[in-house]
């Protein structure tokens, strides 16, 4: 008989010098072993007989052909993997396989994981790709790992593995746009829950989640309102604290450009609250600004309220020109007036939305 998982080779044909040297060809000794592989059943081969090959040609089989013959094994293995199904008989003739090529437990077992391994990522894969998880499902699944003699840590591996991918995918294609909506998030906890996957999210993608549901809120009209421990007005909200701010105010040059009422740049359109890629770091330069003083800065409907330690200051959104922000704050352009740098830690582009936003709502 041959079996499927191997064909006869002709035996390499030794050069001249070698033939007056009498060499052999070490590489002919795997050559005839896929040869016995090939014509004879597993059980009617002895170990006596693979031995004897090696020896004819003068190699160690497990130090200087390792991999090729480990490859033997694999290739029947995955002839028996083909109906993701492995018999009785198969069974018997990969542990016969085994002794015959003189591999360990540890070898096999890796063989088998890796190629077994495959087979089930790949249908697990196909079997929760639309987020979901029904008990016909999971009777496939569990089938599939027996008819693969999977076992039990690494079959769940797999799927936690394959699990944990989907959400990752989906996840990434929700926050695209940076943001993520209610239903975007709702879905993404359900996927989560459906597949009994735990959602392994590091700090830095669940700040990153929690920023672009706020960033969706703001856009549609769901600004947080805040608690504060000053006094306002009852018709004043306030959306933003920042402590540990500073108040940097502009030092004026010649010829530096005043904004008016006539001038004014910032445009300020439904899903546009804040223009600018990825913000830069504003170095603050002592010889153009200056450090008036150290606070909590306050964002409101009306207003910017910074309580320093020298005082109180304000700059009104009906005065506010443009802004441009920096990952270390917010320059605020305001009309034919001295600029100011609003200095805090983090958010910067959190606090430019929501500025943005009320603006907006402030022009109508």
């Amino acid at each position: 008989m041959e079996h499927q998982a191997y064909s006869r080779k002709d035996l390499k044909k030794p050069s001249f010098f070698q033939r007056v040297l009498g060499q052999k060809i070490k590489e002919n000794a795997l050559i005839e072993i896929n040869n016995l592989l090939s014509d004879k059943d597993f059980a009617s081969i002895t170990v006596e007989e693979v031995h004897a090959i090696a020896e004819k040609y003068g190699v160690n089989l497990e130090t200087d052909y390792d991999d090729e013959v480990s490859g033997f094994y694999k290739a029947y293995l995955s002839t028996c993997l083909k109906d993701k199904y492995i018999s009785k008989g198969e069974l018997e003739d990969l542990k016969q396989l085994k002794y015959l090529l003189g591999l360990n437990d540890k070898e096999v077992d890796e063989i088998h994981h890796e190629l077994a391994g495959e087979i089930y990522k790949m249908e697990v894969e196909k079997v929760i790709e639309d987020g979901e998880l029904d008990e016909s499902e999971r009777g496939f699944i569990e089938q599939l790992q027996n008819d693969l003699k999977l076992p039990d840590e690494v079959a769940q591996d797999i799927y936690e593995t394959s699990g944990q991918e989907l959400i990752r995918r989906f996840m990434n294609d929700a926050i695209a746009d940076a943001r993520l909506t209610p239903e975007e998030e709702k879905q993404l906890y359900a996927i989560a829950q459906n597949l009994n996957a735990e959602m392994k999210l590091d700090d830095a993608t669940k700040t990153d989640l929690e920023k672009y549901k706020l960033y969706w809120q703001i856009e549609n009209d769901d600004m947080p309102e805040l608690v504060v421990d000053i006094n306002i007005p009852r018709s004043e909200k306030c959306y933003y604290i920042a402590e540990n701010a500073q108040w940097h105010d502009h030092l004026k040059t010649p010829g530096q450009k005043n904004y008016s009422r006539s001038s004014l740049t910032l445009k300020i359109a439904k899903g546009l609250y804040w223009r600018g890629k990825e913000p830069d770091h504003n170095p603050i330069s002592t010889d153009e600004w200056k450090v008036g003083d150290t606070g909590t800065l306050y964002l409101t409907n009306k207003r910017i309220f910074f309580k320093g330690q020298q005082g109180d200051k304000v700059i009104l959104l009906s005065r506010i020109m443009d802004f441009i922000v920096f990952s270390n704050g917010i320059e605020i352009y305001k009309e034919a007036d001295q600029n100011q740098f609003l200095e805090f830690e983090r958010n910067s582009d959190i606090f430019a939305m929501l500025l943005g936003k009320a603006i907006s709502q402030l022009r109508g």
